[in-house]
């Protein structure tokens, strides 16, 4: 029920009903007609005001009934929409705090754009796992999308808690995340800015394993042409970049040609990304694919059952406007001169 509270004005009623019912009616003088019979005569002035006062204590009862608001079980309606399965694997390695896309390192841009992805794809189950020297799943295939962002936003490089890049490890689990059933288009929009240095599942591997499925890899590589250094910041909040034992600056390696390989084999496509213009365009081409039926579970809708209660309150008005006029109309026939 909607307000089940409202079933306590039963308590009053029940107090009211006792009182009526139980109180004696006065005796009535009737006509000895024999048309009086169907009332219930000869006690018919007894039994009529005790009917008329139950009438009035059910119909009451009724609306009491249909003001709390019943409700049925209803039935789970499952929604039907247009769209894709989509995977999105982000590089979370220790390369991706490089500055080269000013005033933000690689991530926040990333994230950035990943926020106008999940935006516009309004349609599509997407999912989120992360890689570094390992992969997390950070969110499964939803159309929660709002619950979506709220995980990117709070991704940051402590969150897979081990460095390096493991891009075959982040496909792969991509990958085991699109399942081996859902929408007739199931892709994986892969992002990263180095070469795959750790992990368990080589990139090769992987990429025979989306193929063997059906599934398209967009791979999208992020940085400037040669390279950029990465800062790291001291416990006393002091900037610095990361150097080699010779004192130079680490400028980390990105391998194209692995990128390249995973999108063309999977029948996906290669993206560069310099800066964050191209990115943002990059996402915005690849969220205009093919486009399937996917079906959504939705909620179970309760059926409103307040009708039943005010149809039994109506009908119990007319038993009663039957039981007051009835009489008095039979007495006006049966006086009429023949």
């Amino acid at each position: 029920m909607r307000q089940p509270w409202l079933l306590l004005l039963f308590v009053p009623w029940a107090i009211v009903a006792w009182r009526l019912l139980a109180r004696r009616a006065p005796a009535r003088e009737v006509l000895p007609m024999a048309t009086m019979a169907w009332l219930g005569a000869p006690a018919g002035g007894r039994v009529r005001p005790w009917a008329e006062r139950a009438c009035r204590l059910l119909t009451l009862a009724a609306l009491i009934v249909a003001l709390a608001g019943p409700e049925g079980p209803g039935k789970r309606v499952d929604t039907v929409r247009m769209g894709i399965d989509v995977m999105l694997a982000l590089d979370l390695s220790g390369s991706m705090r490089a500055e080269d896309f000013q005033p933000d390192n690689r991530l926040a841009v990333a994230r950035r754009v990943l926020r106008d992805f999940v935006t516009r794809a309004s349609e599509h189950r997407i999912g989120l796992v992360a890689f570094a020297g390992r992969s997390v799943t950070l969110c499964p295939l939803t159309t929660d999308h709002a619950a979506l962002l709220g995980t990117l936003d709070q991704v940051d490089f402590d969150t897979v808690g081990q460095d390096g890049t493991a891009i075959g490890d982040g496909l792969g689990n991509a990958l085991y995340r699109l399942g081996e059933r859902g929408a007739k288009s199931r892709i994986i929009v892969l992002l990263s800015d180095g070469e795959n240095n750790s992990g368990h599942l080589v990139p090769a591997d992987a990429t025979r394993m989306a193929r063997a499925r059906g599934v398209r890899v967009y791979t999208i590589a992020i940085g400037r042409p040669g390279g950029a250094p990465i800062p790291i910041v001291d416990e006393f909040g002091r900037k610095t970049y990361l150097r080699n034992r010779d004192g130079t600056l680490v400028v980390p390696r990105m391998d194209e040609g692995a990128l390249k390989a995973i999108a063309e084999r999977t029948g996906g496509r290669y993206f560069r990304a310099t800066d964050p213009a191209s990115l943002l365009q990059a996402y915005r081409e690849i969220a205009t694919l093919e486009r399937s039926r996917i079906t959504v579970a939705g909620q179970r809708e309760r059926e409103d059952f307040s009708v039943w209660p005010l149809a039994i309150a109506w009908l119990l008005v007319l038993v009663e406007v039957v039981l007051r006029v009835g009489p008095a109309s039979v007495m006006r026939l049966e006086r009429r001169p023949g």
